[in-house]
């Protein structure tokens, strides 16, 4: 991982105490599976497999301990609103990743951006957005279909995840984020 070492049964051990039981099994999953993508694109296994690992390291923070988190790092106020609940893990997650392990930027981005990504993802960044779907048991068919697709084309897995979580937003009146929605236009135009 370049200079970037970590003990990896340490950070485990970090996150048994901070996730709860079925979080923590997710995001050992999500590493394994992050691990076997960048395998098939060539990129640093170790990296992909620790943003995996620890990717949802602010998932199960309490409501406090947000609003703690979003002062110290100064964050605009707009990410205790509600539409910005489901997010919200992924920016912290961004700057505890920093603070506690002081990981290099790729590493943290991956994990800023596993939930609605950005217009010009990184490798390793659709890696981790498309483990953390695609990483658990019992997938139904549209995800399956996912996951097989990722291990041929990393963009066209992204485009039908995309594609399929825009429609399942759709239904419930609501829309994909921006950044998300060029994003998947970017996909569609290459």
């Amino acid at each position: 991982m370049d200079n970037f070492t970590i003990n990896i049964e340490d950070v485990k051990n970090d996150l048994k105490k901070m996730l709860k039981d079925t979080r923590y099994k997710h995001s050992l999953l999500v590493a394994d599976e992050a691990k076997k993508l960048a395998e098939i694109y060539h990129i640093d296994e170790d990296k992909c497999y620790f943003a995996g690992l620890i990717h949802d390291i602010a998932k199960n923070l309490s409501e406090e301990e947000n609003n703690k988190l979003i002062k110290e790092y100064n964050l605009s106020e707009e990410w205790n609103s509600e539409k910005n609940k489901p997010i919200l893990h992924a920016e912290l997650g961004y700057y505890l990743a920093k603070e506690m392990y002081n990981c290099p930027e790729d590493i943290c981005k991956a994990i800023k951006y596993h939930t609605i990504g950005n217009d010009e993802m990184t490798t390793m960044e659709k890696i981790i957005f498309i483990a953390d779907k695609t990483a658990r048991e019992n997938l139904n068919d549209q995800l399956l279909y996912i996951k097989k697709l990722s291990y041929k084309d990393l963009d066209l897995a992204l485009l039908n995840l995309l594609e399929g979580l825009e429609k399942k937003l759709k239904q419930g009146n609501t829309q994909l984020a921006p950044i998300t929605k060029k994003l998947m236009l970017n996909l569609q135009n290459k």
